[in-house]
């Protein structure tokens, strides 16, 4: 018998790993409603059309052959174009595409950490991160933000955290799954803390121009006018309705203070080819064309995030903060009768068929009750959703009794 190796024993990646339950439904009988994943053509919607035609005119009339390991040079130019213009002078070489912003993430954290090495995360925050750090045998540290205070951080907060085996501070912002937008004052506090204690800042701002408020400024911006320096991850995926395409990128603002970091990134994307040639393609004319589509997905959403929150909130046993950007919604069960977080977004899965997936999957503590949900679908849909819930909320408490 061929043993596999142990560096999966602890590789969680909860909105994933929900799903193969989720299918153990499906092969009984159950529809799955999936409310666990934020991809917007899982619900209807589509990607923009002049993007489309740029990855089809590419695929015939262009090479989409192996190119060199940081990306087709036109998209390269494309994002230093873009993250300049926001205010963060970058040239090509301070950019890396890749397989999506998780890839970038596996790539930097790889090039980073060594085996016992820690990394400050946001609890709650995108699991990818913990995942990637447990494979490398790095141990994720967790700060917290406030659910009672809209998600939010006190950066001093991180102060009892950081110990020589410190390497990087990640934020994610705006969050997921909460939704929430970090203040640019706050942001640069946190740079402030970083550079004093010599961690490296990974800024995860998938999101950023999915914003119902206005938007947080890039922090690479802000570490710019600081003269610090700071990784920013970001895609195409959420922004330009195309997660499947795999169109993502890292971008070094001063990189002269990043040692043998980049090098070690390139050895490490060196080993893997490249990143999908042909959606290369996309990002000039996404990051330089029209955004309507984006005012309008950004308004249908907006519409189903109010229709969500109202619903949470009419029923009983449930709460929930507006978020202020991205698609989701993290909902508080007040009352979880003794189980874990876990244990009840299993038991709605199995008695109603939604699937949603448990806070402490985000870091969340288990014993706080939360739980998040993509409010992608239709007011429809998900009214129907809370129906379900409603009604499987009853049977819960009167059982738990």
């Amino acid at each position: 018998m061929i043993v596999g190796s142990n560096r999966t024993e602890n590789f969680q990646y909860a909105i994933r790993n929900l799903a193969r339950a989720a299918e153990v439904q499906e092969r009984l009988g159950r529809e799955v409603l999936y409310l666990n994943i934020g991809d917007p053509q899982s619900h209807g919607f589509r990607p923009p059309e002049h993007v489309i035609e740029a990855v089809t005119q590419a695929a015939r009339h262009s090479f989409t052959g192996y190119t060199h390991s940081a990306g087709l040079p036109v998209a390269r130019n494309a994002v230093a174009s873009y993250a300049t213009a926001l205010g963060a002078p970058t040239t090509a070489k301070d950019v890396f595409m890749t397989s999506g912003a998780s890839e970038a993430a596996d790539l930097l954290l790889s090039a980073l950490v060594n085996v016992g090495d820690e990394v400050l995360l946001p609890a709650p925050g995108y699991p990818i991160y913990a995942a990637i750090l447990n494979k490398l045998g790095a141990v994720p540290r967790y700060y917290k933000l406030d659910g009672s205070a809209g998600w939010q951080l006190s950066p001093d907060s991180l102060l009892p955290l950081i110990n020589s085996r410190t390497r990087a501070l990640v934020l994610i912002n705006p969050n997921n799954p909460t939704g929430s937008v970090t203040p640019d004052a706050v942001t640069a506090e946190l740079l402030q803390i970083a550079h004093e204690r010599k961690l490296l800042v990974i800024s995860d701002e998938v999101y950023r121009e999915l914003c119902f408020v206005e938007q947080p400024r890039s922090a690479s911006v802000i570490a710019e006018a600081m003269g610090l320096p700071v990784v920013t991850l970001e895609s195409l995926s959420k922004t330009h309705l195309i997660p499947g395409w795999r169109v993502g990128w890292m971008r070094f603002t001063h990189a002269e203070q990043m040692g043998n970091l980049i090098p070690a990134v390139t050895t490490l994307a060196d080993g893997r080819l490249c990143s999908p040639t042909i959606t290369q393609y996309a990002v000039q004319t996404a990051l330089e064309g029209d955004t309507a589509f984006q005012k309008s997905f950004l308004k249908e959403i907006k519409s189903r995030r109010d229709a969500a929150v109202n619903f949470a909130r009419e029923t009983a046993g449930l709460s929930c903060i507006v978020p202020d950007a991205a698609f989701y919604l993290m909902i508080k069960v007040e009352d979880l009768r003794g189980e874990t977080d876990e244990s009840f977004v299993l038991k709605l899965l199995e008695e109603t068929g939604i699937l949603v997936v448990h806070g402490s999957g985000f870091g969340a503590d288990p014993r706080d009750g939360y739980f998040r949900m993509v409010y992608l679908a239709n007011e429809k849909t998900l009214g129907n959703a809370f129906e379900e819930i409603n009604s499987f909320l009853k049977n819960f408490h009167a059982a738990s009794y």
